[in-house]
């Protein structure tokens, strides 16, 4: 019988390890997702133990390849083609006009995309500067690096190939003219691809790894959506290493739920278009304010009207908008809309939920899967996501760690009354979905034994 969970000194331990090299802190209170991760690992791998599997990592070739694959399951690679419009309009219409003015002796434009995913990011930046400022940037050096901690990311980034959903935010007119498309795949132009290197970078380390030549400086970090997961010292660590790495008057791009201003006081705070950008200032100042050089400028020290009671959503009825356009089978119209809603709340478990079953309706079983993952990530006590977490992982013939699944439905209704409604389940009850995950759980100790 294979053993691996939060008793077992040995799981503590790897667990340690990997918080500290990969600075995915929310793992620290995930015991039960990382526990079947490992479980599925240990079921590949022929091993009985988290011993055994703790020991596998440290031999040689074989032990680093399987922690690069660990690492992969760890890590979420959400990424699409000109994530956030308006920050990309900040780029084109703030950033690169400032930068390129400031650099017009030197005609040479560094950029870093940290924590890349699967290379969406910095191939926007690339067809942006060929396509949009061309002119501008004729006889320029363009360098564009990428960066993330996982190899297979990285991999995918390189061979610059993508299927619909990574173009669900790019125009007609862009995805004729940058790509070719043979089936499911769309394949980026190599003109688009000359300027972006991919790189293996890990941002919790606590060294100063810069990306360039010592001494080398960036004129623009792009640095979105990855902090989230990062404890908030380590958050802060990174901030301070980014603005080290940054021109004088460079710029920075994070992500709309990591602008939190009391991690910014070395940078000037810049205010667009529904955005927040923050730029390396030659003497650090908390409150400098900065001139409305573009009318899509605003000055820091100006607060944001409040919004209309009208125009706040409350979580129950996004979700509600969400499934009566599931409910309609218009699965890309609410895959859409799913997004839309996690764009304003990132941390809503349900979200992430439903849009696993609207991916699985797709038959994009990754994209479900990592849904899955991150509602549980939110919520250990999701008893329906526990329970859709197993049959995933039934599919995937995992079935130790999906037996793990249902015996955390199991636990998570443990108490709760028979005729209690579950949540993101209508019409099924406690008793109901005990009753499912039971026979399952049966199913799956039969099938080991």
């Amino acid at each position: 019988m294979l053993t691996c969970g939060p008793q077992d000194p040995a799981f503590r331990q790897l667990k340690r390890e990997l918080i500290e090299s990969t600075g995915l802190a929310f793992y620290a209170e995930r015991d039960s997702l990382l526990t079947e991760v490992i479980e599925a690992r240990l079921a590949d791998l022929g091993l009985r133990d988290c011993s055994a599997y703790a020991r596998f990592l440290t031999e040689g070739g074989e032990g680093s390849a399987e922690m690069e694959l660990l690492i992969g399951q760890l890590t979420i690679g959400e990424t699409y083609f000109f994530r956030d419009e308006e920050q990309f309009a900040a780029i084109r219409d703030i950033i690169l006009p400032d930068i390129l003015e400031k650099k017009r002796t030197s005609k040479e434009l560094r950029i870093w995309s940290a924590g890349c995913a699967t290379g969406a990011e910095p191939y926007s930046l690339a067809i942006l500067l060929a396509d949009e400022m061309a002119s501008q940037i004729a006889g320029w050096k363009v360098s564009i690096y990428a960066s993330d901690l996982n190899p297979s990311f990285l991999a995918q980034a390189a061979a610059g190939k993508y299927r619909a959903w990574a173009l669900r935010a790019t125009s007609e007119k862009v995805k004729t003219q940058c790509f070719s498309n043979q089936g499911l795949i769309w394949t980026l132009h190599a003109r688009y691809r000359e300027w972006v290197s991919f790189h293996h970078v890990n941002l919790a380390q606590e060294q100063k790894a810069t990306p360039w030549p010592t001494g080398t400086h960036i004129d623009l970090i792009l640095c979105r959506n990855v902090m989230i997961y990062f404890a908030p010292e380590g958050a802060r660590r990174l901030i301070a290493q980014l603005h080290d790495f940054l021109e004088e008057g460079g710029w920075l791009v994070v992500g709309g739920a990591e602008s939190n201003i009391e991690n910014y006081r070395a940078f000037r705070t810049v205010r667009a278009d529904g955005v927040r950008l923050f730029q390396k200032a030659a003497t650090p100042s908390p409150r400098r304010e900065v001139a409305p050089e573009h009318p899509r400028m605003a000055r820091v020290a100006a607060p944001a009207p409040p919004a209309e009671a009208s125009t706040i959503l409350r979580a129950q009825e996004d979700a509600e908008g969400l499934r009566e356009i599931a409910d309609r089978g218009d699965w890309q119209g609410a895959a859409q809309y799913g997004e839309r809603l996690l764009e304003r709340d990132r941390l809503n478990p349900t979200t992430h939920f439903y849009q696993a079953l609207i991916f699985e309706n797709l038959g994009i079983l990754s994209e479900a899967a990592r849904f899955l993952r991150q509602a549980i990530y939110l919520d250990r006590n999701f008893a329906l996501a526990h329970y859709h977490m197993g049959l995933a992982l039934e599919r995937e013939r995992h079935v130790r760690a999906a037996s793990r699944s249902f015996e955390n439905v199991l636990r998570v209704l443990g108490g709760v009354a028979n005729d209690a409604a579950v949540r993101a389940g209508p019409g099924i009850t406690v008793a109901a979905l005990r009753e499912l995950a039971r026979t399952r759980l049966e199913n799956s100790q039969s099938v080991k034994r």
